[in-house]
């Protein structure tokens, strides 16, 4: 059987080996054994799982397939297909695909062999996402247009809407108004909606509640069309994710590491 994915996690095991979680095309966690993974040896092997980096990976025959405890799949070959080249030599941007693999960790479904269905693509748009995120982040770099808070913003707005959790961006939370048609409308991360001012008293957020609609509406490829984006509306967003999966933002440890960067 062949399963191809991004690398999202890796641990090291032994003297060489690797145990790898990759996040496979249909949308679901898969973990891996790599024997000699960790490349090096007499011939001095590179490794090709390297963070972000799109793998192929065939595995093994198996009627066993725990290792220390932990359901795994046993590679017998792997390639590598496509790596993010130019995330190497930016920290902030590594510290943002990291930040994404932590996400994407907080809410996938982990793929079983034997008991989940590999063709099932009811969760493909998560995959979806993170590969073109990955993609086109790179390309900005090399293009030399990374923003960051650009980036963030527009995977946190893909991501929730392929996950089914977008706010509401037409009405208002509490009275239903058009929040078009309202003066003035306030995002309220802690309640996952907007508020028209007529009934929250608060910062007019116009501004952040037009750059979510034109995010969900702008292709991954015209990410440039983004503008405006700043590191404020990007926390917001973070919080909005955090309040729905229960968690903290401080549990996100990249996203301290992307803050300080």
């Amino acid at each position: 059987m062949v399963f191809e994915g991004v690398v999202i996690h890796k641990v090291p095991y032994k003297e060489r080996d690797l145990i790898v979680k990759l996040m496979l095309r249909n949308g679901t966690l898969g973990s891996f054994y790599i024997y000699g993974g960790q490349g090096g040896g007499k011939h001095h092997k590179p490794t090709i799982f390297e963070l972000g980096s799109m793998v192929k990976i065939f595995i093994r025959e198996q009627k066993s397939s725990r290792v220390e405890g932990q359901e795994l799949m046993i590679a017998g070959e792997s390639q590598r297909l496509w790596e993010p080249t130019h995330v190497r030599h930016n920290i902030q941007a590594y510290y943002l695909i990291c930040l994404y693999f932590e996400i994407i960790q907080k809410f996938s479904i982990h793929f079983q062999l034997g008991t989940s269905e590999y063709e099932n693509n009811e969760h493909e748009g998560i995959f979806s996402v993170l590969s073109n995120a990955l993609f086109y982040l790179n390309d900005s770099l090399q293009k030399e247009l990374f923003q960051s808070q650009q980036h963030l913003t527009l995977f946190m707005i893909k991501l929730l809407f392929h996950i089914g959790i977008m706010p509401d961006t037409d009405h208002c939370s509490y009275c239903g108004a058009n929040l078009l048609e309202t003066p003035g409308l306030s995002f309220l991360p802690a309640n996952g909606q907007f508020a028209c001012s007529q009934c929250v008293t608060a910062e007019n957020e116009r501004g952040f509640l037009l750059r979510i609609k034109k995010a969900y509406q702008t292709k991954y490829q015209n990410y440039t069309e983004l503008a405006g984006t700043n590191f404020q509306e990007a926390d917001k967003l973070i919080h909005f994710f955090c309040h729905h999966f229960h968690l903290r933002p401080i549990e996100l440890k990249s996203y301290k590491l992307l803050m300080r960067s």
